[in-house]
């Protein structure tokens, strides 16, 4: 199912960089990033990265030599592993987000054709779809039992803040980014499960924390 839901994100947003118009302007470029993260929810206590993907595009005016505005719309795979009861119950949050990040980027360039940018600035999120997956012990026996299913839209706030700094090294069209997210505000009003009518789960209300490496293009 996550796979499944992956394979969606990703084509969507070939698709919407496919159909993009190159940009003419010389100060005005687009591009494509995409890559893998590690994503926690912090303010939880034995909580795990999760490993995801992003993919998405970008947009750069360059307002000087060295400065310019950047803007992005990136749909990221988020959420966490957590213990949250002590009975041994591992849990697996899965959240797909469409961020938008609006970034002051310092552009260094240096060598013939390398450029080092550092970039900061404010996102808000769009909470698309959450998800879990859980495996614990049967109520009967000494077997470990697994499940899955989804979460309830209506608990999470609809937008989350966070603030981003990044910094990305270029050669060309091509570049490294390493990229950290930190939510500023609450992502849900707390999210609960009962698993096989046994176990209760209680996560309470926290804050993303997101880590990205990845690659963009400009054209």
């Amino acid at each position: 199912m996550k796979h499944l839901r992956t394979l969606t994100l990703l084509t969507a947003l070939t698709l919407l960089t496919t159909i993009s118009l190159p940009a003419s302007a010389q100060r005005f470029s687009l591009g494509f990033r995409d890559g893998v993260s590690l994503s926690w929810l912090a303010g939880i206590e034995n909580t795990l990265p999760l490993a995801g993907f992003y993919v998405g595009v970008t947009a750069d005016y360059m307002v000087s030599d060295n400065w310019a505005v950047g803007i992005d719309a990136t749909l990221a795979e988020q959420g966490a592993q957590c213990l949250p009861n002590g009975d041994d119950v591992a849990m697996t949050y899965s959240f797909d987000y469409l961020n938008i990040p609006v970034l002051a980027r310092y552009c260094l360039p240096f060598g013939s054709d390398q450029l080092l940018t550092l970039s900061a600035g404010a996102q808000v999120g769009l909470f698309l779809l959450g998800s879990y997956e859980y495996t614990a012990p049967s109520v009967l026996g000494d077997e470990m039992i697994s499940g899955n299913g989804y979460l309830d839209s209506s608990s999470f706030h609809p937008m989350d803040f966070g603030i981003v700094a990044a910094v990305e090294y270029g050669m060309g069209d091509f570049s490294i980014e390493a990229r950290y997210t930190l939510g500023i505000t609450q992502t849900h009003n707390g999210i609960s499960n009962t698993l096989n009518g046994y176990y209760y789960i209680s996560v309470p209300d926290n804050r993303n924390s997101v880590f990205q490496l990845g690659t963009v293009y400009r054209f």
